[in-house]
């Protein structure tokens, strides 16, 4: 392994350090590139505090030297000026032809994953440029990172750049910023190239091999108030007619026998249809560093979308967040791809609580559906809502993302507890739990804090016996 390949390092910076660094190139660079146009200034340099101190003595060496019209003051200010000169004239001639460039391509991430984009980088100078730090810049959160190498006269090189994944949602890379320094560090010098690439970073999808979706039940021959959202070849049943329902949906023969409009009630071909609600009020997320109660949410609700798809359901989404996202009831690969574009899209920026978007939305679930509610709510009011649903024979499940274990100060003990009481099915998910286990089981009462501590058998000293 020879000396070059030895000194280079990868640079990468994650929290608030990585923020600290890229906080600091935006605002220097913001008011230099000319984001309209996409020119922008080739060089952007500037003192260090030991270039500025050196320009500072030079100044009072020259002003000591007219003053008193010594020799060797002359001598040592034109020393300082030949450093200062020469210094800021090597740093210019390191950058001079310095060219970068990405591959002008769009990638589709996932949480969690690393983003490998090769960088070229060529020095068409016939000087070597020493050492060179090549950074991306982007508006990912906790990435800034950066490899320093050393090109030689007319030399070239591919280097490859690591961006960790850590949030859901649509980012740019780039442009390439090339950052050196002289050899007294006198001046640093940068450069800006490239156009910026957009990068679309997916929620993850988990395997969830023991989570069972819940089987919507049918309640023999009782009538059916509310209209079927699929059509599909397999009747269910006959029903009273609701205003809406197309002609050819009405079932004349039961028309004729019972004197009134009778509609025909369509199922969703014996596999039941399933809705997520995903819960994406701004004030019930927390977070611990770069895990987001959010993002686990959102992981739960695509990898429950996917389960429900595989196993050919017909799945639909709804989610309250910075905007009103509602996708109709659809199957196949192309619905998981709307999901996750929604879900990717999507931002906890909601104002309407999960009880009002469930009474909003009641309308939109059928007869046949599952529902799969994901939230960290630590409110107790939207239980009663589904228990209405449930009246209705929808089968519900519920997924709670534990806000205390990110640093919450509420823990979901009492959520738990209603729903386990009324027969909800409830799974709990913590920070750091794998989600594959988190979504095994359902809780039970015996898995409570609060019911195992009140279940323990009560010690009655015998001086209290009367």
């Amino acid at each position: 392994m020879d000396c070059k390949t030895q000194s280079l390092e990868r640079l990468t910076c994650y929290g608030a350090a990585g923020h600290a660094i890229q906080s600091t190139i935006l605002s220097k660079m913001k008011n230099r590139i000319h984001t309209a146009s996409g020119i922008f200034p080739r060089f952007w340099g500037q003192a260090t505090p030991r270039g500025r101190g050196m320009m500072i003595l030079l100044v009072i060496v020259l002003l000591l030297a007219f003053a008193t019209g010594e020799a060797v003051l002359y001598r040592v200010s034109y020393f300082l000026a030949l450093i200062v000169v020469g210094s800021y004239v090597c740093v210019r001639l390191k950058l001079w032809r310095l060219d970068m460039r990405m591959q002008n391509k769009s990638y589709v991430m996932q949480v969690g994953n690393v983003l490998k984009e090769p960088v070229y980088v060529r020095n068409n100078s016939p000087l070597p440029t020493g050492w060179v730090e090549i950074m991306q810049m982007s508006n990912m959160p906790g990435n800034v990172s950066g490899i320093a190498t050393a090109l030689g006269a007319r030399g070239h090189e591919q280097l490859e750049m690591d961006t960790f994944c850590h949030a859901r949602g649509v980012y740019t890379i780039g442009p390439l910023v090339a950052r050196t320094s002289d050899p007294l560090g006198l001046f640093k010098v940068q450069i800006i190239q490239g156009s910026p690439i957009k990068v679309m970073v997916q929620p993850p999808i988990v395997a969830l091999p023991y989570f069972r979706l819940p089987v919507a039940e049918r309640l023999g021959e009782e009538s059916i108030r509310y209209r079927s959202q699929t059509r599909t070849p397999h009747v269910a049943t006959v029903r009273e007619y609701i205003h809406g329902d197309s002609l050819n949906q009405i079932h004349w023969l039961s028309t004729a026998k019972s004197g009134q409009l009778m509609s025909k009630e369509f199922d969703s071909g014996g596999t039941g249809d399933v809705w997520v609600v995903l819960d994406l009020e701004r004030k019930i997320q927390q977070s611990q560093g770069t895990e987001r109660t959010d993002e686990y949410a959102v992981a739960i609700a695509a990898s429950l979308a996917h389960l429900a798809l595989t196993e050919e359901h017909s799945v639909g989404l709804i989610a309250h967040g910075d905007h009103e996202y509602l996708l109709p009831l659809k199957g196949g690969s192309q619905q998981m791809s709307r999901i996750l574009e929604t879900l990717t899209l999507s931002k906890t920026e909601g104002d309407d609580a999960l009880a009002g978007v469930l009474v909003e939305n009641a309308r939109q679930f059928g007869r046949s559906a599952s529902l799969l509610v994901v939230t960290s709510s630590t409110a107790t009011g939207w239980i009663s809502v589904l228990r209405e649903l449930r009246s209705r024979g929808l089968n519900i499940v519920v997924v709670l993302v534990d806000p205390a274990s990110f640093g919450g100060k509420q823990a979901l003990d009492e959520v738990v507890m209603k729903l386990v009481s009324v027969g909800i099915p409830a799974y709990v998910v913590h920070r750091g739990d794998p989600l594959t286990y988190a979504l095994s089981q359902p809780i039970t009462l015996n898995d409570l804090p609060v019911f195992t501590r009140y279940s323990k058998p009560e010690q009655i000293p015998a001086c209290a016996i009367q």
